[in-house]
């Protein structure tokens, strides 16, 4: 029929799925959310959650298209590192100086889930009130993502199962995590490193909630679990009442197509490679994978721009006496 909108499907609706289907919408292509949940908000299993993640304001906003500040609180880089529960000072250890000794990198929390305050929740406001339709309780299987249209976009982050059925190289993503409902409404973050763990962990809390991660690729001693948790006690004052775990799966290379499929967020690698930073990438992501559907050629060249720095840096990470340190801006996230 003339005149009928052209169709896009999008598989999952998490801040990049979100982001796209708002961005395709507004470019006037009918846009069919589908979301294996009963609303927004991720596995209720891992969720209500606080992510730290580096932001360009106004840059990352100016870029999507979406002006996501009110979902976001910055945090302070000063004195929020901790070595085997001893204080090692800011964020900047972590992050690089530049010549002037400053970082130039701002960090910013987000909510993650189904609660109102929830960057979920904000998009999702944003997508329902200009017209995305969105289909929940709605599981794509294997054959349904086999035998998806060209050109669907697949943002289903860190969900098992569909990098083999699509015979995806990926890599494991694990950890504990655990969380107190707070009465301050404070913005907070902090890094501990030590020998309970061969990763890293943190804390976040905004939005009356304290949240504890601690990404762990193998398991965790019950002895070293509670090295950390008392840890936290005796830095933060705050503990919990018990851990959770978490894993899934992220592809072991960014790549924006996978067959005739668009790949938008965790699934299209779009992961900071030292902490795994994933907010900023997914909205990222969200935008550049909707930019692919009209614009391919543009979305190529905008894809490799922001994630051509991060198979060098998984090597690196392969090799003897690797730090976790990085320079966001020379890998992707410099974008104003």
């Amino acid at each position: 029929m003339a005149g009928t909108k052209k169709e896009v499907i999008v598989v999952g609706a998490g801040p990049a799925g979100l982001v796209a289907a708002i961005c395709l919408n507004r470019e006037g292509l009918n846009v069919v959310l589908h979301e294996r949940q009963a609303r927004v908000g991720g596995e209720p299993g891992w969720h209500p959650s606080v992510h730290g993640t580096p932001v360009d304001d106004p840059g990352l906003w100016d870029y999507i298209g979406i002006d996501c500040s009110e979902a976001f609180a910055e945090i302070s880089l000063q004195d929020n590192v901790y070595v085997d529960g001893k204080p090692a000072g800011g964020m900047d250890l972590l992050m690089g100086k530049s010549t002037e000794g400053e970082s130039g990198l701002r960090i910013w929390n987000t909510e993650r889930g189904h609660r109102a305050t929830s960057l979920d929740s904000f998009l999702f406001r944003i997508a329902e009130n200009e017209g995305v339709n969105f289909e929940f309780n709605s599981f794509f299987k294997e054959d349904d993502i086999r035998n998806a249209p060209p050109g669907t976009i697949l943002a289903t982050g860190l969900s098992p199962g569909i990098y083999k059925w699509l015979g995806m190289d990926w890599t494991v993503m694990s950890g504990y995590w655990a969380y107190s409902e707070i009465e301050s409404d404070e913005v907070t973050a902090a890094a501990y490193l030590g020998g309970f763990t061969n990763e890293y962990g943190y804390t976040a809390s905004m939005n009356g909630v304290w949240y504890v991660l601690l990404f762990a690729r193998k398991e965790v001693s019950p002895e070293n679990l509670e090295t950390f948790k008392r840890i936290l006690e005796e830095c933060e004052g705050r503990t919990f009442d018990e851990w959770k775990t978490f894993a899934g799966q992220a592809p072991k290379e960014p790549r924006l197509y996978y067959r005739q499929l668009i790949l938008a967020g965790t699934m299209g690698g779009f992961v900071e490679p030292a902490f795994s930073f994933g907010i900023t990438g997914a909205m990222l992501s969200g935008r550049i994978s909707a930019m692919a559907v009209t614009n391919p050629e543009k979305a190529e060249r905008e894809f490799k721009r922001f994630t051509g720095g991060i198979p060098a840096h998984m090597a690196r990470k392969r090799k003897p006496g690797y730090a976790p340190t990085f320079k966001m801006g020379d890998v992707w996230f410099d974008i104003a």
